[in-house]
């Protein structure tokens, strides 16, 4: 049985690692006693796979894994998890998918990321029309290679704001992953390079992971 699952990292837990979230999955799935299946070979693992990395200080509404289990009805697995996690992480849905199904590092292309600002009188809405007329948007690679600078604006799909009573929230849709890979450090640098000064920045957060086929985004749980 392949299932696949949705849940929260909260603000709390921003600053783990992926490493440090793939250990605290891990032990969640043996608290939980969880009947996953092992991969063959000399140093065998849970045969579980993460979806997009979460980037360290970020907290995501929609994240996503991939595990390979036997047979286990999925309300069941989910209310045994949620008991075996620690507060903060939440898994959300979950459900079967079918073996031939592409692992979530091939199929999710697209993710949202949220800036919550304090209102400070900015006109954020000149603001981001201000990037999105732009044709070209280079920054300084914030990836491995940092001597690069790359064009943003073919992965910048699109921007919207929500106001709130004392804040606003930027909400961006990226492309990630190949052949365009948008960090969220590189979206502050764009930001901030177009009027958005960092101390106003309360928050950031990444809202979700999505499948980007042609100008239609859907979630990986949609995907069979």
């Amino acid at each position: 049985m392949r299932l696949r699952a949705q849940y929260s990292v909260g603000p709390e837990l921003k600053f783990l690692a992926n490493l440090d979230m793939m250990h605290l999955m891990e032990r969640a799935l043996r608290r939980a006693q969880i009947p996953y299946l092992l991969s063959e070979g000399f140093n065998p693992h849970i045969r579980m796979s993460m979806g997009t990395i979460l980037p360290v200080g970020l907290w995501g509404e929609k994240e996503y894994f991939d595990l390979e289990l036997k047979t286990m009805p999925t309300a069941d697995f989910m209310t045994a998890m949620n008991n075996a996690l620690p507060p903060g992480m939440l898994i959300k849905f979950c459900q079967e998918i079918s073996p031939a199904t592409p692992s979530l590092m091939k199929m999710v292309n697209a993710a949202e990321y949220a800036f919550m600002i304090k209102k400070n009188g900015l006109d954020l809405g000149g603001i981001v029309a201000q990037i999105l007329g732009q044709t070209e948007i280079s920054v300084q690679s914030r990836g491995k290679n940092k001597s690069v600078y790359k064009d943003l604006r073919p992965g910048i799909y699109g921007i919207t704001i929500e106001t709130a009573d004392q804040v606003e929230i930027i909400n961006i849709m990226v492309s990630v992953n190949e052949p365009l890979n948008v960090r969220f450090d590189e979206l502050l640098d764009v930001l901030t390079v177009n009027g958005v000064d960092k101390e106003l920045m309360l928050d950031f957060w990444r809202r979700g992971n999505y499948i980007k086929q042609k100008d239609k985004f859907s979630a990986p749980l949609e995907a069979r």
